[in-house]
């Protein structure tokens, strides 16, 4: 994220000058420099009077998919308001009705509007995007009139390099080296983060208050590191698909993972680690079964409370007299 400034709304309070700790909105053009912007530092935009300046992503995410249909649908909508367009034109030229001009240039800039919008929704919502190149190219290879400018289409092909999103949009980023180091240094830092507050925990228990504050922020920062490297290497889908993806994970867990792991551990005799392995693998199958009823109540607006089990992790609807896995007393349940 960068800051950016629109010059229009600017009153030139200056108070951002003051508050930017690296400078970088003392330029000559008006503009803020990106290069030195802070990423989220929001100073200039939260000191600002006038609203004249906002955080913008540095690189936008690719257009979220649409079904086939639906695109087909605003397609048909957009054609059916070019249409609209094409007829209220025709009417604000030819007609001899003042009142009548009028109203007709009206519809028309407002069927424009509307096909725009439309159009945007079909996947043309940024400049940058696969779709918006591959129509420019496509004029570029068709067969147009003598004086259909391709000089401009090309102008706009080199000018709207693909950003970083979109060249991720085309690879799906499914593959590679990368794609496996980003996953890599997900699980580490997702198990640092784990680590770090099961250490802090115990500092505060011996009473060594410090070093569990210092614990305790470092599991933060894994966390910060390890949401990041999970979205860039584009794992975090729309809501319906990750809640899809979390109902898998958790039957998964339940049903297959965790008896191979309580079988050995039997085998073993560590019954510590069968009580550890029987309480999540219970917890997962509820886990697995609220995943599903939120993805079924997915339009729902009732606002809906779960409580958590603090010692198994069973999630419940509402506070039991006591946890139907461990039996630990509902008054410990922690409401979310």
């Amino acid at each position: 994220m960068h800051a950016v400034r629109n010059s229009s709304l600017c009153t030139k309070d200056c108070l951002c000058l003051f508050v930017c700790p690296t400078g970088a909105t003392d330029t000559e053009t008006g503009q803020i420099d990106a290069s030195k912007c802070l990423d989220g530092c929001r100073a200039c935009v939260d000191a600002c009077p006038s609203h004249a300046i906002s955080l913008a992503p540095d690189d936008y995410p690719p257009p979220r998919e649409k079904a086939t249909e639906v695109v087909q649908a605003l397609h048909a909508l957009a054609a059916s308001k070019a249409a609209q367009e094409r007829i209220a034109n025709a009417i604000a030229e030819t007609s001899d009705n003042p009142v009548e001009r009028q109203f007709a240039r009206a519809i028309a800039h407002s069927s424009r509007l509307s096909t725009e919008d439309l159009l945007r929704e079909a996947g043309y919502m940024l400049p940058q995007s696969v779709n918006v190149r591959a129509f420019l190219q496509s004029l570029l290879n068709g067969t147009v009139a003598d004086d259909f400018p391709k000089d401009a289409v090309e102008r706009l092909l080199s000018t709207l390099k693909p950003t970083k999103s979109t060249m991720r949009e085309d690879k799906n980023m499914t593959t590679g080296k990368t794609l496996d180091n980003l996953m890599e240094a997900f699980a580490g830092e997702s198990q640092a983060n784990r680590k770090y507050l099961a250490y802090a925990e115990k500092a505060e228990k011996e009473g060594h208050l410090n070093a569990a504050k210092l614990f305790r922020a470092a599991s933060d920062a894994e966390t910060t590191h390890a949401l990041k490297h999970f979205e860039v290497a584009g794992k975090v889908a729309a809501t319906a698909d990750n809640l899809k993806d979390a109902v898998a994970g958790e039957t998964h867990e339940y049903k297959d993972m965790y008896p191979d792991f309580i079988k050995v551990a039997e085998e073993e005799g560590n019954k510590a680690a069968v009580r550890s392995f029987t309480y999540a693998m219970k917890a997962e199958e509820v886990h697995a079964g609220l995943y599903q009823e939120a993805l079924d109540a997915m339009d729902a607006t009732d606002e809906v409370f779960y409580y958590r089990c603090p010692v198994c992790g069973n999630i419940e609807k509402f506070v039991p007299e006591k946890c139907s896995i461990c039996g630990v007393p509902g008054t410990k349940f922690i409401k979310y």
